[in-house]
């Protein structure tokens, strides 16, 4: 009995120390964490539409905004929106930027971040040039012309529905359409 008791103490001990050292580390990392991701954002903000000045909007109360939509940033000096979905393909985690001209027409896309996996729905549709410019210059009228990729079909489908939600959200924001 008194060997189980200090068992139970000694595994109690041990956990609360782990405990307190995962939060000390995270109290550490979160900031550094936030801002790197802030950083890329930004980067990625720099990429779809170049020299853009950005203002993140808020969107709580916009009706006709899906929601697999993070976040709307309005480029400020009328360029165009960048809308930010998050999705799931084959895998969740699937997280796009897709820009939008005033005129509602796909300037750019980029993929964040993704877990489908790397050698069908990645090579083939995430990571793919060849399919992901199928999509610039397209809107709301004929986006559904653009073909799955056999083989990727739910990769392919996820990808299409994310851009097809930003030009959903990009009508509610701008009031066109």
């Amino acid at each position: 009995m008194k060997d189980s008791v200090k068992s139970v103490v000694v595994i109690t001990v041990i956990c609360l120390v782990v405990a307190l050292l995962l939060g000390v580390t995270n109290y550490f990392t979160a900031p550094v964490i936030k801002k790197g991701n802030e950083e890329r954002t930004q980067a990625t903000l720099s990429e779809l539409i170049e020299d853009g000045k950005f203002q993140k909007m808020k969107t709580e109360n916009l009706s006709g905004v899906p929601e697999s939509v993070t976040a709307i940033y309005k480029e400020t000096t009328g360029l165009g929106y960048v809308i930010e979905i998050s999705t799931k393909g084959y895998d969740a985690g699937l997280v796009i930027m897709c820009a939008i001209s005033p005129e509602g027409k796909i300037i750019k896309t980029a993929t964040l971040s993704s877990n489908e996996t790397p050698t069908i729905g990645g090579n083939k549709v995430v990571n793919n040039d060849s399919y992901t410019s199928k999509y610039l210059g397209k809107d709301v009228s004929n986006i559904d012309g653009v073909d799955t990729v056999s083989g990727a079909t739910i990769t392919s489908n996820a990808y299409k529905n994310a851009l097809k939600d930003a030009l959903d959200a990009f009508a509610a924001v701008s009031g066109k359409f």
